[in-house]
């Protein structure tokens, strides 16, 4: 196990702007991934990450199907796997604080976009990969 805390490896996810979010799908549990933005929003405690969308999509209904969602990040030789659940959040003041401005090139009419939803990724496992580093939490 490498000589990493927790905090280390969230101010490296906080650094790396996308992430593959991966739920399951479908009837059959089928695996599917998307690129999201996790806003440099990942909870200093626990490694929970933020990443806004719509609801028009597929990620909403997998994720009412399941909770049991990841996130892959990547950055030259660093690779973290976040295996947790997924919540979705549709109320106004929860998205507030965790909207930030750069958001608006995505969703034009910001916080009003139609349909727009806020998914909070909890972790129940993180594993890291720096080089020949390897570690492991279970927050």
């Amino acid at each position: 196990m490498a000589d990493r805390s927790l905090s280390d490896i969230v101010s490296k996810l906080k650094s790396i702007d996308i992430a593959m979010l991966v739920t399951k799908t479908g009837e059959e549990g089928a695996i599917a991934a998307r690129p999201m933005s996790n806003n440099k929003d990942v909870s200093e405690q626990d490694g929970t990450s933020y990443h806004f969308t719509t609801d028009d999509g597929r990620i909403d209904d997998d994720l009412k199907r399941s909770d049991q969602c990841g996130a892959t990040y990547s950055d030259g030789e660093f690779y973290c796997a976040v295996q947790g659940t997924g919540k979705i959040h549709r109320n106004r003041t929860v998205q507030e604080k965790h909207w930030v401005k750069d958001l608006e090139k995505w969703f034009e009419n910001g916080l009003d976009t139609d349909g727009l939803i806020l998914i909070e990724v909890s972790p129940k496992r993180i594993a890291f990969w720096d080089g020949r580093e390897q570690g492991e939490f279970t927050p």
